[in-house]
């Protein structure tokens, strides 16, 4: 399949252009609603959405969509991930809760898959007008720069990316005998910023369990694409874009560290926790 990466691209940044950044820190309350409770959604994601899907679908004729708002509305859009026609997975605002208070770590993503594979993506940060960009056997860059992750022998020295809730449950427990204690961070509220961040070697380890593919498709592929690796904690297998409804992710720099990431972050477990 012969992409145009960079027309992507654009399309990408003119419809957070166009739908989100004029309306970034100027919604009103009529723009804030909730598909569920404590799960926001603004009219920008809702617009933006809206926009990416007609124009990606125009760029590429016969191919489908999943969108987090559109899933929303009807799981049913989920089956597209089974087609053996190419599939766009949008997130068009990734931290909606930050972007409704008028924080700027948000982003839009997008990736495309074939048949199950992840064949390229992209990771805009409007507010600061950077894309990342992964082409699957071609390489990530942010903002036209090479992004390469750095790899490591041991937990000791690497950067784990953690939610507040993994972090509370790591620390009411001893880690005594499990190695070195790296570097615990707490995330942004936007896995696209901390796919940026495990992509560029700021942050090196990060386990996800609430495995919405539009969340992880275009970061997985990047986080590759930069030389890292990826593996479900429960399958056994490298991630793919598909729905998981008991499974975790455990990415890493490296295939060297998994498994000692894998007993630090899980003591007293043979699977995975939170």
């Amino acid at each position: 399949m012969k992409l145009d990466v960079d027309h992507i691209t654009r399309i990408i940044c003119e419809v957070a252009e166009q739908e989100i950044m004029p309306r970034f820190q100027k919604l009103a309350a009529s723009d804030i609603m909730e598909k569920s409770p404590g799960d926001l959604v603004t009219t920008a994601d809702i617009q933006a959405e809206i926009k990416l899907s007609a124009r990606l679908i125009d760029y590429l004729p016969g191919s489908l969509v999943v969108g987090e708002e559109a899933v929303a509305k009807d799981k049913s859009v989920l089956t597209a991930l089974d087609s053996t026609e190419p599939v766009w997975i949008i997130d068009p605002v990734d931290g909606t809760r930050n972007f409704s208070k008028g924080n700027s770590v948000f982003g839009s993503m997008v990736a495309l898959a074939h048949q199950g594979e992840l064949i390229a993506s992209w990771i805009h940060d409007p507010a600061r007008k950077r894309t990342a960009v992964a082409e699957k056997g071609a390489g990530a860059s942010l903002a036209g720069r090479p992004l390469h992750v750095k790899k490591f022998h041991s937990l000791e020295h690497m950067t784990v990316s953690l939610n507040a809730k993994h972090r509370r449950w790591l620390e009411d427990r001893a880690v005594d005998g499990l190695g070195p204690v790296p570097h615990m961070a707490i995330r942004y509220g936007s896995v696209a910023h901390d796919y940026i961040s495990l992509a560029a070697g700021e942050f090196h380890c990060a386990q996800y369990r609430r495995l919405h593919t539009w969340d992880h498709a275009a970061g997985i592929l990047l986080h590759r694409e930069a030389g890292g690796y990826d593996f479900m904690v429960g399958s056994q297998t490298p991630y793919k874009p598909k729905v998981y409804t008991q499974d975790c992710l455990l990415i890493t720099p490296n295939k060297d560290v998994w498994e000692e990431a894998r007993r630090f972050l899980n003591p007293g477990s043979d699977s995975y926790h939170v």
